[in-house]
């Protein structure tokens, strides 16, 4: 069982990455059992793992009479399983929630999406934290145009004021793509940025 932690700050892309993971063929056909569960700040322990038993057991999570803690463990025990955890805060939450995935070498992975790099380091077990990077600002004119002009050509009237665009979204590809189509505004046939 490894923990696999993708960190950086809000607007980075964590859980887009982690969902194109989850969401991949060969992981879905690799995995018995994928759970996808979002912690964020305020968290409720018996929520949460109330959540994860009804994704690994279904309907049948309705008539437990075990501790949850022990349920998860027990109905993930001897399979291969991918578990994330999205928007993680701080260790306090991987304390509560850590021990109902049981250790077994059967390739079972844990993905944790988080802010907090010190939270990435605690929970670590082999695989080193994935540090998400800032987009260069080549990269974020590259996506701005692929999110605004879908595949076709910027217009040239476009070319100097695009990379100013793209650079005031400061690296952060949320930015880009949540305000990619306000960026351009066109006001009495003159093009300004937003």
């Amino acid at each position: 069982m490894d923990v696999i932690s993708i960190v950086g700050m809000a607007g980075l892309g964590k859980t887009s990455l982690a969902c194109k993971v989850y969401n991949n063929c060969s992981i879905t056909i690799h995995f018995d059992v994928r759970v996808w569960c979002t912690v964020s700040q305020t968290y409720n322990k018996r929520n949460l793992l109330l959540g994860i038993l009804r994704q690994i057991m279904g309907d049948k999570s309705d008539n437990v009479d075990d501790p949850v803690v022990t349920c998860c463990g027990k109905h993930l025990m001897g399979r291969r399983y991918l578990v994330v955890l999205d928007d993680m805060p701080e260790p306090q939450a991987w304390d509560d929630l850590g021990l109902c995935f049981p250790c077994r070498e059967n390739g079972s992975r844990i993905m944790v999406t988080t802010r907090n790099e010190e939270l990435a380091r605690y929970i670590k077990h082999h695989s080193d934290p994935y540090l998400l990077p800032f987009l260069r600002d080549e990269d974020s004119w590259e996506l701005l145009q692929k999110k605004v002009f879908q595949g076709e050509s910027c217009p040239s009237e476009l070319l100097n004021v695009g990379p100013l665009v793209a650079k005031k979204c400061k690296g952060l590809p949320y930015l880009i793509i949540a305000d990619c189509r306000n960026s351009f505004k066109k006001k009495k046939g003159t093009i300004s940025v937003a």
